[in-house]
This record gives C-alpha cells, sequence and structure tokens, in this order.
C-alpha cells in the first residue's frame, strides 16, 4: 500500500511537471510569434513612411519637370516670335549661310531661315504649344498636389496618437488567441499598458514629424532626384560661328548664340525655371588703347515659377542652369509666369533627429508579456479533468501568483538584402545618394555602409534577447520568467 501510495503520487508529480513543462513551451514560442508578428506591423509601417516618402519625392519631380516644361513651351514661343526680327538676313537663304558662318553655325543658320516663314507648320505648333502647355501643366499641378495630400492624409492616420498602438495590440491579442484557440485563454501586455510599465517600447520616440523648417532633408532628396534628369537641371547649348570675325580690330573672334535654362528649388516652397537665349558678338570698345568684348543682344526668354500663395521665395542666388550668369541682360527681361496652386514641400515622417544624427544602426525594439492564469492551464489544479474531482486533486502545480508568464522582443532594423554583397557597379552608383559611414570587418578594408532612413522600404524583422530592464518589469506581475 506504501508503494502504492508512494506511485500515485509520483504519478501527479510527473504529471504536473510534464503539463507545466508543455505550457511553457507552448506560451514561450506563443509570446515568440506576438512579438514576430508586431515586429512585422512595425516593419511594414515604416516602409510605408519610406514608400510614402518617395512618392511625395516623385511628386515634387513631377511638379520641378511641369515647371520646367512650361518655361521651355514659352521660351520657344518668343523665340520664334523673336529670331526674324533679331536676324532679319534669316529671310534670304543665301544671306542666312553666311551669316551664319559668321554669327552661328550651320544648323541654327537652317533654323533661322525657317521661323522666317510664318505658314511654316513647325513655326505655328510651336506658337500653339507655347500658348497650351503652361495651362495643361497648371492643371497638373494641381492635380499632383491632391496626390500628395491623399499620401499625406495616410500617413497622418498611422502616427494619429494611439491609432497604431492600438492596432498593434489587437493584432498582439489576436496572435495569441489563434495560437491558444480552444485552450483556454492568454492575456497579453503589450508596451505602454496599465500595469507593465518599463517593458520596450520605441515606437514613439522612432519616428517624428518634420514640416515648416525642418523639410530641408526631402528637399535635398526632392532637388537631387529633379536634378537627375538633363532636361530639369540644365538645358545648355552653345552655337558658335564657324569663322571668326576678323574685323573692328577683334582678330580671331567668334561670335555665338548661347541658350541657357535649368530648373532649381527656391528654399522650401518654391520651384523655378528659366530659360534664355542670347547672341554675342565681338566689338572693341575704345579705338586706340580699347578692348575687344563681346556684348549680349538678347533673343529669347522666359520663366515659370510655382510658389503657394504669400510665399514667393529669394531666388537671387539661383543658379538656374547657368542662365543668370552666361545671359544677365536676357534673365533681366524674362517675362514670369506664377502659379499659386503649388503648396511647396509636404511635412513628412522620418527617423528622429537623433536616430539620424546617431553612427549606430537605428533599430525599434520592443517587448510584450504574455500571462496564462492557472485556471486556465492543463495540470491537475487547472483545466485538466483531474482538476474536477476533488479526491485526485490533492497537489497544486505551484505557479507563483497562479500565473505563467513569458517575455519576448521584438526588434525592427534596417538592411538592404544586397548592399555589399560584391555588386559593385550598383554599391558605386548608390554611394552618392546614400548616407554612409567607413566600417571595418575583420581587418578587411574599409566598406560602405548604408544607414537605415524612412526612404528607402529596406526595414526587416527579428527576435531578440530581453533586457533586464524587461524582466524586472514583467516580475511586478507574479509569474515564472520563460524567456
Amino acid at each position: 500500500m506504501f508503494v502504492l501510495i508512494g506511485s500515485l503520487t509520483g504519478l501527479f508529480f510527473l504529471f504536473n511537471t510534464g503539463q507545466l513543462a508543455s505550457e511553457k513551451t507552448k506560451l514561450v514560442n506563443a509570446a515568440d510569434a506576438v512579438a514576430y508578428s508586431a515586429a512585422v506591423m512595425h516593419a511594414r509601417a515604416l516602409n510605408f513612411d519610406a514608400y510614402s516618402n518617395r512618392a511625395l519625392m516623385a511628386n515634387e519631380v513631377i511638379v520641378a519637370q511641369l515647371v520646367s516644361l512650361s518655361s521651355w513651351a514659352q521660351y520657344a514661343q518668343t523665340h520664334v516670335q523673336n529670331v526674324p526680327l533679331q536676324f532679319p538676313e534669316c529671310t534670304d537663304p543665301r544671306l542666312a549661310v553666311v551669316d551664319g558662318l559668321i554669327n552661328f553655325d550651320p544648323a541654327y543658320a537652317a533654323m533661322c531661315f525657317l521661323l522666317t516663314i510664318p505658314a511654316d507648320p513647325a513655326v505655328v505648333a510651336v506658337q500653339q504649344l507655347g500658348a497650351i502647355v503652361p495651362q495643361v501643366a497648371q492643371m497638373t499641378v494641381s492635380a499632383v498636389e491632391l496626390n500628395k495630400t491623399a499620401i499625406q492624409g495616410a500617413e497622418s492616420l498611422l502616427h494619429a496618437p494611439l491609432y497604431f498602438t492600438q492596432m498593434r495590440a489587437s493584432l498582439m491579442q489576436d496572435v495569441a488567441d489563434r495560437n491558444y484557440q480552444n485552450d483556454g485563454s492568454v492575456i497579453v501586455y503589450p508596451n505602454a499598458v496599465a500595469g507593465v510599465t518599463g517593458l520596450t517600447d520605441d515606437w514613439d520616440g522612432f519616428v517624428t514629424k518634420y514640416k515648416d523648417g525642418d523639410r530641408v532633408r526631402l528637399g535635398e532628396a526632392a532637388a537631387k532626384a529633379a536634378a537627375a534628369n538633363d532636361f530639369v537641371n540644365s538645358r545648355k547649348w552653345t552655337s558658335e560661328a564657324v569663322l571668326p570675325i576678323n574685323s573692328g580690330l577683334c582678330f580671331g573672334k567668334n561670335n555665338a548664340v548661347e541658350r541657357r535654362g535649368g530648373t532649381d528649388l527656391i528654399g522650401l516652397d518654391e520651384w523655378k525655371s528659366e530659360d534664355t537665349e542670347s547672341f554675342w558678338s565681338w566689338h572693341r570698345h575704345g579705338f586706340l588703347f580699347g578692348r575687344c568684348r563681346k556684348d549680349e543682344s538678347p533673343i529669347a526668354s522666359a520663366e515659370q515659377r510655382a510658389f503657394p500663395s504669400g510665399l514667393e521665395g529669394d531666388a537671387s542666388n539661383a543658379t538656374l542652369g547657368g542662365s543668370p550668369a552666361t545671359n544677365p541682360y536676357a534673365h533681366s527681361l524674362a517675362s514670369s509666369t506664377e502659379w499659386t496652386n503649388y503648396h511647396g514641400l509636404p511635412a513628412f515622417y522620418d527617423l528622429s533627429p537623433a536616430r539620424l544624427a546617431s553612427p549606430d544602426d537605428p533599430r525599434l525594439t520592443f517587448a510584450v508579456k504574455l500571462v496564462r492564469t492557472a485556471a486556465n492551464m492543463r495540470t491537475s489544479s487547472g483545466a485538466s479533468s483531474i482538476a474536477a474531482s476533488p479526491r485526485l486533486n490533492k497537489f497544486a502545480d505551484g505557479s507563483a501568483g497562479g500565473v505563467m508568464s513569458a517575455v519576448s522582443t521584438g526588434e525592427v532594423y534596417f538592411e538592404r538584402p544586397w548592399f555589399n554583397n560584391g555588386n559593385n557597379s550598383y554599391t558605386t552608383a548608390l554611394t552618392e545618394y546614400l548616407v554612409t559611414q567607413n566600417q571595418t570587418v575583420a581587418g578587411s578594408t574599409p566598406q560602405m555602409r548604408e544607414l537605415g532612413s524612412l526612404f528607402n522600404p529596406y526595414w526587416r524583422v527579428r527576435l531578440a534577447d530581453n533586457k533586464a530592464a524587461d524582466i524586472q518589469a514583467q516580475q511586478g506581475l507574479q509569474g515564472v520568467v520563460m524567456r
């Protein structure tokens, strides 16, 4: 009898031990699943911000292109009107050829002659486009602004107070419930929930909204992206005479027609484009002691600006593809067309200033706690069939405070999958667009490393070790630390 009683006692202890071990494993796995799922949600939110910022930047590039196109169309319109007046000899093809050798190259001479034919289809088309393109471009800017507003609205909703944390808490509980489907309930304590303060949660301080004067980062990126298009960046062309003039005591000097144009971002709220063309001829100023210098005769000019009403920027230092410096007289005569339906650079979300300034890789970490009460555990004093028999249920499972708990930490980090993988040509092409720092790996040569930002959607997830502070915080609720 004594042996039988001892065996039964050992059996009860073995049963409870096995059930506790099973509960422990399942709770840890469920906590990891919850943390990883929530980390995926964080990564998708950050990648959504990155795609949104890229979309906002693309819309700014579209505005820059529209401003450039409008300026160019108006310049072309004034060009076809003014060339016959500037070069009346172009009406005679023979004089045009001779003039082309002395003042500019033959190609410009041929174009000059064609522009003196009022009924020429090309002349008529250029004049019509000069009137239509600016109007269509301005209407397109209005559509671009609506698109930017929609993107900003989606970003603002994602970062609305408590919106993301509430969605995250709902996701965590749903994942935990699915892991314990038909097996009792489990309580999820996400970050920033009353009663579990102290658990790591970097979400609130990880991302910041940049607006007003803090939009410099987006402005620099948009300006670089727009400048990648040669038509937007610099519309440069020179038609130099084939023969030097060799007259007026200015020997060996060649006359030329200079065309310059470009588009710049002025401050943070204005795109400005300008196109000018001037004829530069050499003359000696002063017969005996004078010197030869070029004189400018403006041929055509146009200017297009897009800015919010009342926020016109100071464009005195704008390069505009070299137009003000190369053709200053034509620049001063440029007739400006203004669009006020453009709202300037939009506000956007990026990593906080502290994260951007840190030389370390930005990582977003957070901890989650799962609690399983003894009543839901399949032990002799919990949800097992033994618990229903007072005679058999004589042994407690020993859970501290009647609960079992597990803590798991998720981490979101930035890493371009194929960066520094031997694709040197791709790495080289990215260098000037990336914020990088030198990194020496195992004594190897320094390599370039891309730091995280919300302009590239390469945020990834993994589980991380729990911090001591998180363990201590979760011990505030009685339970057994399982991970």
